[in-house]
């Protein structure tokens, strides 16, 4: 039974997932994918230098019907297939050795954009991390050219990037450790269809895989990959985040690192990078953009933008500005308190401002500023 070249190229995917590199040469050396499985065994045994393993699995056409399968599978769910010889594979991460041959992709922006800053960090982040987050992402956000976000959707830093640059009017990619099929971790399904809608969420892992330690390792070089810099936000002396920003620097990115007190547990792989000379010290949130070379002349401070808003608003908004510019985030009965106008009229106002993408909301459903 003849196949299209997708489902060849999600059988080479199954059958050398783990060993990227082999499939990588495979790619290289036969235009299409489906060349591979028209050999003979000598032909083959020859190629896989008498791997039996890979022999027998390209040989057994039960992979095909597999592959087949997942292919019908990805489109009924909008899932786009994207081979390493297509346009749309990401050239950033096509320019690694190990870079997969086969990423599924469900989203609503590209995968090579012009700038594009991937921001890692610890599950257990801190205060201090989740601030520092989201102002350097507020920076990026203000640069005429917003660079895409790419993080892994996990816990503490990973989501507050992906927040963040939402809140900011950014494009965000979640590369997961899993399948398509399995989002993780579970609580964070519902951000995931946000991010598809602002964004898209990749992985190079076929239907039915499920997280395992070596799946977040190769989750982590794609992140890496995709991106021109890492940041790397709080991290112990071992973690995925550091191993991310190593992975980055073996790929020739620039790595940047947020600094922490010497007492902090979860500062001090960030401050062994920056000690070593491995990563640049993130001393303001303008780090990234100087270092980059990407400040072009159009970017607005937060400072100039919230003073623009001020002087275009009533009392009740310019009483909202306020109340939000000196906190981080603010619940809604403390905040129509902070107004000191009627709740229907700070209401009315604060949907306005939601509408405007001024003001948006964390997590929590507490509101903060957008600009």
């Amino acid at each position: 039974m003849e196949y299209d070249e997708t489902v060849y190229a999600c059988a080479v995917n199954r059958i050398f997932n783990y060993n990227c590199r082999d499939a990588r040469a495979i790619a290289e050396r036969f235009p299409s994918p489906g060349e591979l499985f028209s050999l003979s065994e000598h032909e083959l045994r020859e190629l896989l230098h008498g791997n039996t393993h890979y022999i027998d699995a390209v040989m057994n056409r039960c992979i095909l019907k597999e592959a087949d399968e997942e292919v019908r599978w990805a489109r009924a769910k909008g899932i786009s297939i994207i081979y390493i010889r297509d346009r749309e594979y990401p050239r950033r991460l096509k320019e690694c050795p190990d870079a997969p041959t086969v990423l599924f992709y469900k989203g609503s922006t590209g995968l090579n954009p012009q700038r594009a800053v991937a921001v890692v960090g610890t599950r257990k982040a801190t205060s201090y991390g989740r601030i520092q987050c989201r102002r350097i992402i507020e920076h990026l956000a203000g640069l005429s050219i917003k660079p895409l976000i790419i993080s892994g959707l996990a816990y503490g830093i990973d989501i507050t990037a992906h927040l963040a640059a939402m809140e900011c009017g950014m494009d965000t990619v979640a590369v997961l450790p899993t399948g398509m099929d399995s989002i993780y971790p579970p609580p964070h399904r519902q951000h995931a269809v946000r991010i598809i809608e602002q964004g898209g969420l990749v992985t190079d892992f076929p239907k039915g895989a499920t997280p395992m330690p070596v799946t977040f390792l190769r989750r982590n070089r794609i992140i890496a990959g995709m991106s021109d810099a890492v940041l790397l936000i709080e991290s112990a002396e071992k973690g995925g985040g550091l191993i991310t920003a190593r992975t980055a620097l073996s790929y020739s990115r620039d790595v940047f690192a947020l600094p922490g007190r010497i007492t902090d547990t979860y500062s001090a792989g960030c401050n062994s990078l920056i000690a070593q000379n491995t990563a640049a010290i993130i001393s303001s949130p303008s780090s990234i953009t100087d270092a980059m070379g990407w400040n072009d002349g159009t970017y607005l401070s937060r400072k100039e933008k919230l003073t623009q808003l001020f002087e275009k608003s009533d009392y009740i908004r310019r009483n909202i500005l306020l109340a939000l510019s000196a906190d981080s985030a603010i619940d809604r009965d403390t905040l129509i308190c902070k107004a000191g106008a009627d709740p229907q009229d700070v209401l009315a106002s604060l949907t306005g401002m939601e509408i405007e993408g001024i003001v948006g909301s964390d997590i929590y459903g507490n509101y903060i500023l957008k600009v």
